[in-house]
């Protein structure tokens, strides 16, 4: 069912899950990015089937795989990375033999090489470019999803929509029909993306009604997901809610494509109150990737990735129980 909004376009994406998809960021591949192509299973590192199936074990059905442009595609307008993209339908297609869908996001801010696109160093056709290159080698497993581009440092909302309308245009010209998910300028926040980018988002159409909307969202002070202190609880809601309310107007779905806390109780509780907000408006999500996970993190605060003796971070009891509710 498609339901119009005045004279916004319609979003619906068609699934059978009632419930929003649980899932885990798997971060290593977009690693080092300064150090370009970098080597391999060194500098990077993209999941392996023992860390899929262990995330799968505990119910994450959506993996959200960051992927660098530059190792992607190392010339602009030219041939993907035949390494790296077997890397990418590796991850895709152990995800699939466990029940989960991939997420393949672009983890660049907006930029290659440093500059943005739409400077005269990166085309917009450029980045059309590389995700119609994507979209006809996995345009026909609805398995694996577009993630446009993570956090985009585009000044302008408009002008960002504007392109990513381009790019959504070009992906359904080329056959593609899998779930797009778009992002926002601003840090994509959840907190004030009524403000900074519903008005321009609320203009994209897709003729395949296809389209998720991504936002990430932080509990510590300045929501930069940088420190190991957290919000009280009672302001959790308040933070996701202005989403929640955008998604609900707009009849769409949306993706909280990050959101992570550190360990200690007062943020454990921040992340209760985020999975619970989340249940209790589950009508408007797709689904949730918790940042994150992967072996290269090492002592990071918000990682959830098993100790080198099997032993699970305090934050992924939280998780699996908002993984056992939703089913």
């Amino acid at each position: 069912m498609t339901v119009a909004v005045l004279a916004a376009p319609c979003f619906a994406v068609g699934r059978a899950e009632a419930t929003p998809l649980p899932g885990i960021n798997l971060s290593a591949a977009a690693f080092a990015s300064g150090r370009i192509p970098g080597r391999d299973n060194w500098d990077y590192m993209f999941p392996r089937e023992n860390e899929v199936e262990y995330f799968s074990s505990q119910g994450m059905r959506l993996i959200r795989l960051p992927v660098l442009w530059e190792r992607v595609q190392p010339q602009l307008l030219s041939d993907l990375d035949p390494g790296y993209l077997a890397h990418i339908q590796a991850v895709a297609a152990i995800a699939k033999a466990r029940k989960a869908k991939v997420i393949i996001d672009l983890h660049n801010y907006g930029a290659y090489g440093g500059n943005l696109i739409g400077s005269d160093a990166v085309s917009v056709e450029a980045f059309v470019d590389v995700w119609v290159r994507l979209a006809r080698v996995f345009g026909a497993d609805r398995n694996v999803l577009f993630g446009l581009m993570n956090e985009p440092k585009i000044a302008s909302a408009q002008d960002w929509a504007a392109i990513q309308q381009k790019v959504i245009n070009a992906v359904r010209a080329a056959g593609a029909k899998n779930i797009i998910a778009v992002s926002g300028v601003n840090w994509d926040g959840a907190h004030n993306f009524p403000q900074v980018n519903g008005d321009a988002l609320a203009t994209l159409t897709d003729p395949h009604h296809a389209l998720i909307f991504e936002a990430h969202q932080y509990f510590d002070g300045d929501s930069s997901g940088r420190s190991a202190e957290c919000v009280p609880q009672d302001q959790v809601e308040r933070r996701l809610s202005p989403f929640a309310d955008w998604l609900k107007a707009h009849h769409a779905k949306g993706l909280l494509g990050e959101f992570g806390v550190s360990s200690n109780a007062g943020c454990l509780a921040d992340l209760e109150a985020a999975l619970n907000f989340i249940h209790q408006t589950s009508g408007v999500w797709y689904g949730w990737t918790y940042w994150a996970g992967g072996p290269l993190w090492g002592n990071y605060i918000y990682s959830v990735e098993p100790g080198k003796d099997g032993s699970e971070k305090p934050q992924m009891s939280v998780l699996k129980q908002a993984v056992e509710r939703s089913h």
